[in-house]
């Protein structure tokens, strides 16, 4: 058992710097008043009607993202 305890633990340690290059690797976002014309952009594609950032609910949000993700400017 002692072994078994071991063997996790060396594995778990040798898949954590994995994990955050994994995690290093996902897009940070951060909203700018740069964004605002992506989002405007974004809610007429789904046809609803302009509101602030500030007021979309966090299930908007993380599908604006989603969508923005997909999207990068092209400069």
């Amino acid at each position: 058992m002692r072994r078994l305890a071991g063997v996790l633990v060396l594995g778990l340690g040798l898949l954590a710097p994995m994990a955050v290059a994994i995690a290093d690797d996902h897009p940070r976002h951060e909203w700018s008043d740069n964004e605002d014309p992506n989002w405007r952009q974004y809610l007429k594609e789904r046809h609803r009607s302009y509101h602030d950032w500030g007021h979309a609910t966090k299930k908007e949000q993380r599908a604006y993202w989603r969508w923005r993700d997909a999207h990068p400017d092209h400069h």
